[in-house]
């Protein structure tokens, strides 16, 4: 018996193994395995490549119908096999992601703006490679408009936004109502100097509004660049949180339509970014906790 035991615990292990791998030449991405692939626009149909010597870490644009995609592997996946999708910009500022790949989530990206292709990818990993249902977004500038423009389309296949200075549009900006009925956390990294900082005031009326958790960080004296922050900790800190978060269940005395609300400070705290020479001001859930 303590031998079939033994034997069921190895079958697990091994099936989570097999969950994870990808096929195709593996590269190298700042000390991780970097898996790429081409999807045809026309058949959707998904093939391994090798990423070539001269794109480097970095990633060419893709040839005439076809996505370039990509996923990096942590050396040890944490349990449930978290992931982080890159909203657009790869290898852009990405020391957040090399950081969750540290804490064992898997990396992913897809090139262009969120469609059905987005919808393939994320079926591949999910379905066909076994990574958790709900990926975390990090998104700058376009591709933060890409990730709220997923996010609101797919409010129950999200797990945290982290925008950083990004753009918006209208459709998704009145779609906010569906992440924050998702308790979705939302996290703003922004420019005090950057014009569409106003992007990030309109989301948090409306996520406070509807009872959302939105928290804000602003970089005191800077623009639209540089992108993200040298440590990158609290944004990874934020993603790990989310993945950790347990949901509690909801009492039996609701409704069945109850929706989770907010409530949190929003007075700002200031506090000066060693790493990133700079001050910074913050405000919301993530900095002030909430109930």
């Amino acid at each position: 018996m303590k031998n079939l035991f033994f034997l069921f615990l190895f079958s697990l292990v091994a099936m989570s193994v097999r969950a994870q791998s990808f096929t195709g030449e593996k590269t190298d991405w700042h000390g991780f395995d970097r898996y790429d692939f081409v999807m045809s626009e026309a058949t959707l149909q998904i093939k391994p490549i090798k990423a070539t010597q001269r794109e480097g870490a970095g990633v060419a644009g893709p040839e005439k119908g076809m996505r370039r995609c990509i996923v990096v592997v942590p050396k040890q996946a944490a349990e449930g096999n978290p992931w982080s999708w890159r909203g657009c910009y790869w290898d852009h500022q990405p020391q957040a992601e090399i950081e969750l790949l540290k804490r064992g989530f898997h990396i992913a990206y897809i090139t262009t703006d969120p469609d059905q292709t987005w919808e393939v990818w994320y079926d591949f990993l999910v379905h066909e490679h076994g990574l958790s249902p709900k990926p975390a977004f990090i998104g700058m500038s376009r591709g933060g408009a890409n990730s709220f423009t997923w996010g609101t389309e797919h409010p129950d296949k999200v797990l945290a936004i982290c925008a950083d200075n990004p753009g918006l549009s209208q459709k998704a900006l009145m779609g906010m109502d569906k992440l924050a009925g998702q308790d979705i956390p939302i996290l703003n990294i922004c420019g005090s100097i950057d014009p569409i900082l106003n992007n990030t005031y309109a989301i948090q009326g409306v996520y406070h509004g509807n009872g959302g958790r939105m928290s804000v960080l602003i970089k005191d004296g800077t623009a639209h660049h540089p992108h993200s922050l040298r440590d990158p900790s609290i944004i990874a800190d934020f993603i790990e949180q989310a993945y950790k978060e347990k949901t509690a269940e909801k009492p039996a005395f609701l409704p069945d339509k109850y929706k989770k609300s907010n409530f949190y400070s929003t007075d700002p705290v200031y506090s000066y970014a060693e790493y990133d020479k700079l001050w910074i001001t913050s405000w919301g859930p993530y900095f002030t906790g909430n109930y």
